[in-house]
This record gives structure tokens, C-alpha cells and sequence, in this order.
């Protein structure tokens, strides 16, 4: 070898020696960037009430029971549950493990969180999914302490539950955030400051590490999880993208992999370049548009049907959501409900639109209503770009039985904030299963539920209805009676069933382990993620067809430029 020749090798041996020390991947973290809808309210699961936290919290809490990789409940906190006979006591045993600060869990934490859930102190929108334990709704009314709420601590390692009736549900439900256990040391110490980052506490897979506002918040491995050894993906952030063009952009820019939600508006481009990470599977989940029955003149049934039945669904279902969003919904309860009857549709259903329009105008001149005092109403939707355009086709069918109808489009915890304090007329609504029974979407209408009634509505014989569906033992006709309950609701028109939305993420291909799971949910610790190459981050000595070291290599260089290199 000559001496040039000499120097180049060693410049080379050089150079992949840096290269390799750059690129092998056998210490990298994996991260997960997902894109996550809204900015979530907070971080503490007693005022949480949205989508966007659950995705966050239910990678940082793990509940007596959790869901697996298809989204299904699995014992969580708890190693070994026993149920009575009559399916009013529960017992559980807590199973060894700890919190994120290294202290033990235990069923005095389970007593603390769902007494302080039911405290009317904390004033917990979601407190009434837990009524079904014995006095949780006296307790939460105030009218009881909180020491008669049926849950109990015998020993460290065992929490009980003790029902007001059956609820054959309670294992789903048990993995809502709901119902997560709280650091009750953590609490008591720090107050309001338990969420903040270096303080917060979590028993989950993951532990918060940074929070900036409508930015990112960032959750990395929980080294105390009791299933730790086998959670891949070291980081997760979770970014809010409401505005849905911009999170496609970024990811196709590889600055997200995955989004929450895909535009509408894009999905030919989308089905034509990305087939296989634009998902689109039905879920658990219902839109409606909700009326403001405490005040007039929307206390009035013929105004709400009039205004109901006006709308061509069908039309903005093929029309502006390119028959992509959704089924059109007759019930506020899905297809694939478990054990309800689902066989109720709307007063207006098979009636053509003609005949409908028809029959609007004349129901809102009997109300009072028409040319000569034409109906001003406002409609409150999310500023989203696929809301807005429903939200115009809607406002444009219902200036066709001469309503005037002004639009006001608000952020995504704006718009729901006037949802609970009552502050709208018409409301676009949604709602994401929290379990597959009917119960998770009714309970929202019973008398007893607060914030999350929108509509105000009230009515004895609904309350009679889910009353006796909650104390019916038998599954059929437990499910008849739901269903019975589900068709008073949708002809008392407090609500109208709009659609059964799709669920519809964008999934790069790099992660693994996706499942099509009913709520949406896609819990973090299932997953994996494979470097942008196809080789998985934590290097398996393999190069992979296509990607590896030498494609990375060679991707800093043109050849151009490696063979002048190479020869200077």
C-alpha cells in the first residue's frame, strides 16, 4: 500500500468508526410523538372530562382493571378480584408494586381517590359514573360523609367495594380515570401542586416529565411499574393538534407519528398516498346536537323536533363529510352496543325531506313560529375546519323552514365549558364510550347528572326507566329496558343522534402493534416503534433491507462528493 493510499484508509477507518458511534442504535430511546386533538385541562384525573386526558392519564395510572393491546379490561392494580354471589360485593387484592417516587400502593390510596372523586368539595364533573356504589350519590349530594361511601380498606393489600346494585359493566368502567388510584401522600403533602412535574406521582407505565403548555407534555418509563421489563417505548409526547391541516403537515414532515384525527377534507390524498396508515374503523362513539331545554323557547318539544328533523343528515354525511366520517346516527346508542336493544330511531326516521320540512314548519307556526316572527337561535360547535362546514350546511338546511341560526365557533374546552354551565342554545355534543353498555352514554340524562347533562334534561320517567334497568339481574331484559330508556330520550327530542363517527387516526407505519379497539384507546405500553429505516431503535445487529447503517451512511453522501473525497 502506498503511503496515500495508506493515509486514505485510515481517514476511512476514521470516518465509520464515527459514523458507526453516531448510528448504532443499540442505546437509543425510543420515542413516541403522538398528536393528541385538544390541550387537555389538567392532569389531575378528578377534573379531567375529555378524550385528550384519558389518552395522557391512562398511560400514567393503571386502575384495578386496564385495558390490553385491543383496548379489552385486564386486571391492573389489582392481581386477584373475588365477587359475591349477588354481585353487590367486590374484593380486590392489590397487587406488590409502587408509585413513581418509589412508595408502595395501596388500598388506603383506592379508599382516599374515590372518596375524594365524591367529594362535593372537589366538584368532579365525572363523579356520577360512580354512582353505582352503595351511597357514592348521597355522598356526593352532600346529604351522607364520606366515610358511608362503600368502599373499605381491611388491610393494606385488599380494597372492597360494596354496590348499590349490580353492575355487570364494572370492569370497563374500573379502567376509566375515574376511577385511578391518587398518591394520597403525594396530595395531602402538596395540595393542588401534586400534578406539577417533579412532584406528580403515577403508578402507570409512564411518569410525567415536562409540561409546556399547548406545546407538549412529555411522559417517560416509570422504572417502578410492576410491568416495566416489558414496556418498549422509553418517551412518549403528546401534542395538541386541533387544527387538523396542521398536524397532517407536521406529519408528513415525521414530526408526529401519530394524530388523533385526519381531515376530512383530505382523504383522497390521504387514501391515495398513505392507504395503510389512514385508518378508519367504527368505535363507541356519538354526535348529537343538544337542546337548552331550561329556557325557552327550546323547552319546547315541537320547537326541538321542528329543528330536528330540518336537518338532511344523509346529505352532509355524502356531502361535506365525503361519506367518510361516520354512519347517520337514529339513537344515541351504536351498532355493536353490548346487551341493549338498539332498535329505537328518531321520530323523523324513513320520512323523506320534503315531508319533513314540511312538517317542520307547520310544528314551529303552531309554536308560535314563522314569517311573521321568524326563530333566532344560536348554534355553538368546535372552530374545527370539518365542524365549520357541517356547521353551515346545517345553518343553511334550517334557514330553509325559516330559522335564522348565527354560528359561534369556539376552542374544543371553550365550547364544552358553555355545554356544562348551560351557556348556549343548540350545542354540537359528542361522546366517547367509557364502557360498551348503554348505561355510559344514558347516565348523561338522568336528573341525578349534573355538568354533564347538557340539555337539562329531566324527566321521572326516564329516571323510573334507568332506575329499574339498574337494579334488573337479567341481561335481556335489562337490555330491553335501556333500549326503552334510549327511545324516550330521542322522542322527547333533548337530544338529536347526529352520527356514529368513525374512528380515523394516522398511524406511521414505524409503529407497531396498533389495534382497531372500540373506544380509541391505544395505550402506549403496547406499542413499538422502529427507527425511520425499518430497524428497530434498539438495534437487533440486523440491517434490514432497505435501511441500516449503510443506507444511513450513505444517505450524507452523494456520490459525487464520497468519490472526490475518497480520491483527494
Amino acid at each position: 500500500m502506498t503511503r496515500h493510499g495508506f493515509g486514505r484508509f485510515v481517514r476511512l477507518v476514521g470516518v465509520v468508526a464515527v459514523c458507526l458511534a453516531m448510528a448504532l442504535p443499540a442505546s437509543a430511546a425510543k420515542v413516541l410523538n403522538r398528536g393528541n386533538g385538544a390541550e387537555p385541562k389538567g392532569l389531575d384525573p378528578h377534573q379531567a372530562s375529555g378524550d385528550p386526558e384519558n389518552q395522557i392519564l391512562g398511560d400514567m395510572f393503571v386502575g384495578l382493571y386496564t385495558e390490553d393491546v385491543k383496548g379489552k379490561p385486564i386486571l391492573g392494580s389489582a392481581e386477584k378480584v373475588e365477587t359475591s354471589e349477588d354481585g353487590l360485593t367486590w374484593t380486590f387484592t392489590i397487587r406488590d408494586h409502587k408509585w413513581s417516587d418509589g412508595k408502595p400502593v395501596t388500598a388506603e390510596d383506592f379508599v382516599f381517590s374515590y372518596r375524594r372523586i365524591l367529594d362535593p368539595k372537589t366538584a368532579s364533573e365525572y363523579a356520577s359514573i360512580l354512582y353505582p356504589i352503595k351511597n357514592a350519590e348521597k355522598v356526593n349530594k352532600g346529604t351522607l360523609p364520606l366515610s358511608e361511601l362503600g368502599v373499605s380498606a381491611p388491610d393494606p393489600k385488599t380494597f372492597v367495594i360494596q354496590l348499590a346494585h349490580p353492575a355487570p359493566y364494572l370492569p370497563e368502567m374500573m379502567t376509566h380515570y375515574s376511577c385511578f388510584p391518587l398518591p394520597k401522600h403525594v396530595i395531602e403533602a402538596k395540595g393542588s401542586d401534586w400534578t406539577k412535574v417533579g412532584i406528580m406521582a403515577s403508578n402507570g407505565p409512564y411518569m410525567l416529565a415536562e409540561r409546556r403548555p399547548f406545546d407538549r407534555i412529555k411522559l417517560v418509563r416509570n422504572p417502578y411499574f410492576y410491568d416495566a421489563a416489558n414496556v418498549k417505548i422509553d418517551e412518549v409526547n403528546f401534542y395538541p393538534t386541533t387544527d387538523e391541516a396542521a398536524s397532517l403537515k407536521r406529519y408528513r414532515a415525521d414530526e408526529l407519528d401519530t394524530v388523533d384525527r385526519w381531515p376530512l377534507a383530505e382523504y383522497k390524498w390521504l387514501s391515495a398516498n398513505v392507504p395503510s396508515e389512514t385508518l378508519k374503523y367504527p368505535g363507541l362513539r356519538v354526535l348529537y346536537d343538544v337542546y337548552n331545554t331550561r329556557k325557552a323557547p327550546l323547552n319546547d318539544r315541537r320547537v326541538r323536533m321542528a329543528l330536528a328533523m330540518a336537518v338532511d343528515r344523509a346529505t352532509i354525511q355524502k356531502d361535506v363529510h365525503f361519506g367518510v366520517h361516520g354512519l347517520v346516527a337514529e339513537n344515541v346508542l351504536p351498532p355493536g352496543m353490548a346487551n341493549a336493544d338498539v332498535s329505537a330511531k328518531v321520530p323523523w326516521s324513513g320520512k323523506p325531506m320534503d315531508a319533513r320540512r314540511a312538517e317542520a314548519k307547520a310544528l314551529l307556526l303552531a309554536a308560535g313560529f314563522g314569517p311573521h316572527k321568524p326563530l333566532k337561535l344560536t348554534y355553538s360547535f368546535i372552530n374545527r375546519p370539518d365542524t365549520k362546514r357541517r356547521a353551515i350546511a346545517m345553518q343553511s338546511m334550517l334557514k330553509d323552514i325559516g330559522v335564522e341560526v348565527e354560528l359561534v365557533a369556539k376552542d374544543f374546552a371553550v365550547h364544552y365549558d358553555n355545554l356544562k354551565t348551560a351557556n348556549f342554545e343548540i350545542g354540537e355534543a359528542g361522546w366517547v364510550f367509557d364502557y360498551n353498555d348503554a348505561q355510559s352514554v344514558l347516565f348523561l340524562f338522568q336528573s341525578s347528572t349534573d355538568q354533564l347533562n347538557y340539555p337539562g334534561y329531566k324527566n321521572p320517567a326516564y329516571d323510573a326507566l334507568m332506575a329499574q334497568a339498574e337494579n334488573e339481574k337479567d341481561a335481556v331484559a335489562r337490555g330491553k329496558l335501556l333500549g326503552q330508556a334510549a327511545g324516550m330520550l330521542i322522542n322527547d327530542v333533548a337530544v338529536a343522534p347526529s352520527f356514529f363517527q368513525f374512528i380515523r387516526p394516522l398511524v406511521k407505519s414505524r409503529v407497531r402493534n396498533w389495534e382497531e379497539t372500540s373506544r380509541g384507546v391505544n395505550r402506549t405500553r403496547w406499542l413499538d416503534i422502529t427507527d425511520k429505516s425499518g430497524e428497530t431503535a434498539s438495534g437487533d445487529g440486523q440491517a434490514q433491507e432497505g435501511g441500516g447503517f449503510w443506507s444511513w451512511l450513505g444517505s450524507w453522501f452523494s456520490y459525487d462528493a464520497w468519490q472526490k473525497w475518497w480520491n483527494s
